[in-house]
């Protein structure tokens, strides 16, 4: 009997063992990529490509935007430059992102979705993107190509891995990563449709970084 009870009482002690080390390891926040491996410079773009993407962060801080940008390049630019985000200053807490080699728009989402929640932040960051959809662009659909649209984190989103994005007609859809997640029509747009507060043109002469 003594044999059988210390039995249970160490399949008990394992299992809550187990489940601390599981709680703690579910708890523990992704951290940034710090590898700043890149691809050979010869392969960096050299001619700029006309494009009117644009992204307006606010409510941060210049060392986050740039300790965010830095991180969001190190990920995606280790086996090729999928992303030169240029950072203009608009003021103290205000920030224009623009991509002077244009980028891939399935990336462009992912950039958004990721300036918003940045590994080893305790808060999100208010990101909007303004582009020009392109029947090459992934995830656009027959109501959504060749038109203005709006990109965005839902001021009520739990999920974390998505976009929305709203056309200049104001047409919702709901863009997730997870496979079949990807283009999801909405009834309603979660938010209508504004202008980009500045023409990316307008930033040409301003002081910018570029990052790699």
């Amino acid at each position: 009997m003594k044999q059988q009870y210390l039995i249970y009482g160490l399949v008990i002690v394992v299992a809550i063992i187990l489940f601390l080390a599981w709680t703690r390891l579910k708890n523990q926040k992704p951290q940034p990529d710090t590898n700043t491996r890149r691809p050979p410079e010869n392969i960096f773009p050299t001619s700029k490509v006309v494009n009117d993407k644009l992204v307006i962060v606010e409510d941060a801080s210049e060392n986050d935007i740039k300790k965010i940008l830095q991180e969001f390049c190190n990920s995606y630019n280790k086996e090729t430059y999928q992303a030169i985000p240029r950072l203009t200053k608009l003021s103290d807490r205000k920030f224009a992102i623009t991509f002077p080699y244009d980028i891939n728009f399935e990336i462009y989402c992912y950039f958004i979705n990721y300036v918003n929640y940045p590994m080893g932040f305790d808060r999100h960051f208010k990101t909007i993107g303004w582009a020009t959809t392109r029947p090459t662009d992934t995830w656009t659909t027959e109501k959504s190509v060749n038109k203005n649209v709006m990109l965005f984190v839902s001021d009520f989103d739990t999920e974390y891995d998505n976009v929305f994005l709203t056309t200049s007609d104001n047409i919702g859809y709901k863009l997730g990563f997870a496979m079949g997640e990807e283009k999801q029509p909405l009834n309603s747009p979660e938010k209508c449709y504004v202008k980009p507060p500045i023409n990316v043109d307008e930033l040409e002469t301003n002081e910018s970084i570029d990052f790699k």
